[in-house]
């Protein structure tokens, strides 16, 4: 990938400056490349990863944990007949080979099967995208989590400080958006996909769908809540089945801000666009820039997770099976896989997804 321009990645390497001397050899920085193949992974033990919608977070251990939400214990979409998975955490120190899972909270108790599957709006719908984020200032580990339904705020917020959990719940969030209908207009709307993002500045801001009408809002200094007015960004065009957008994701490049979407949402589909909004300033104001992939590899864009400085990863699931439009599949996605790919710019705008079947990532300082 002749475009890469890699940043410091996993084990950054601090220079501290010294006296030249004479004749020395200059002080040389050990690289391990590592080779990340597309497809179904598995953990060390030989365990399909079972990780779907979520974060890969670097921690201050220097591990990577990958966060997701299950489905192995028989969850099937809008069947209330069967069970909440939950959401677990796996762990890497070279995004290669993996252990775990640990879960992240205990899903088999009456509380969250009753949250996620049992609501009177929403039977059998399931508590989805967990997102992770570190907050510097209270040293915790803070999960959102989509809990949709038609009556209250559809999201559940749980901290820990460590990384691995357990999580337990804070104060069920508050945002403002209680009069903002959907994109077509109607009140009757729920909180869908959302996504974290932690400025250069220590600021959290949440991204969400409201009924394919995409919102944002900054979170108070714990991240547990919202903060003020959200901002509605309605730029983009609508697109038949559905309308409107989902899975959105923020992150930053030199300075610039961007919003990874999928155009048009689509639930469970397979080969949605990935479309990007640019800004300025974390908070916007929004410019849609276009979409860079027609079909998000056969998938549905997830996040861009931002895995040291300069290098973004996009991440894309590959749902075994898509939804048709006005159908509600009965679907489960254990063995669904995730497709990988740094994020390349052509100057200031995000250069267009090539889908390849490989990649190596440069893991600069000796170890990670």
């Amino acid at each position: 990938m002749s475009r890469l321009h890699w940043g410091m990645f996993a084990g950054v390497l601090i220079l501290i400056a010294a006296p030249l001397i004479s004749g020395a050899a200059p002080p040389t920085v050990p690289v391990r490349e590592v080779s990340i193949t597309n497809g179904p992974r598995s953990t060390t033990a030989g365990a399909p990863i079972d990780a779907h919608s979520g974060t890969i977070l670097r921690a201050s251990d220097g591990f990577f944990y990958w966060y997701g939400e299950s489905y192995a214990c028989g969850f099937y979409w809008t069947d209330p007949s069967t069970p909440y998975c939950g959401a677990q955490v796996y762990r890497s120190n070279d995004m290669v080979d993996w252990e775990g899972p640990w879960p992240l909270f205990d899903a088999t108790s009456a509380a969250w099967q009753n949250l996620c599957m049992h609501q009177p709006s929403t039977p059998g719908n399931g508590c989805f995208r967990p997102k992770v984020v570190f907050n510097k200032s209270t040293r915790l580990y803070v999960l959102w989590l989509n809990t949709p339904n038609f009556t209250a705020d559809g999201y559940r917020v749980l901290t820990s400080p460590n990384p691995t959990g357990p999580f337990s719940p804070a104060a069920k969030p508050e945002l403002h958006d209680e009069g903002i209908p959907d994109w077509r207009g109607n009140p009757h709307a729920a909180d869908g996909d959302e996504a974290l993002f932690v400025d250069g500045k220590g600021i959290a801001w949440l991204v969400w769908s409201r009924g394919g009408r995409l919102l944002q809002e900054r979170l108070n200094s714990g991240y547990t809540t919202g903060a003020g007015a959200p901002a509605v960004i309605m730029n983009y065009p609508q697109l038949a089945p559905w309308g409107g957008v989902e899975s959105p994701s923020e992150f930053a490049h030199d300075g610039r801000y961007y919003i990874a979407m999928s155009l048009p949402r689509c639930p469970y589909c397979a080969g949605t666009g990935t479309a990007i909004e640019q800004a300025t300033a974390p908070g916007g104001p929004w410019t849609y820039q276009g979409t860079v992939s027609p079909d998000s590899c056969g998938g549905q864009p997830n996040e861009v997770d931002q895995l040291a400085p300069g290098v973004l990863l996009w991440s894309s699931d590959r749902w075994l099976q898509g939804g048709a439009a006005g159908n509600w599949p009965r679907l489960n996605e254990t063995k669904a896989t995730q497709q990988w790919e740094v994020i390349t710019f052509d100057e200031m705008d995000v250069a267009p997804i090539v889908c390849a079947s490989s990649f190596n990532l440069v893991f600069r300082g000796g170890g990670v």
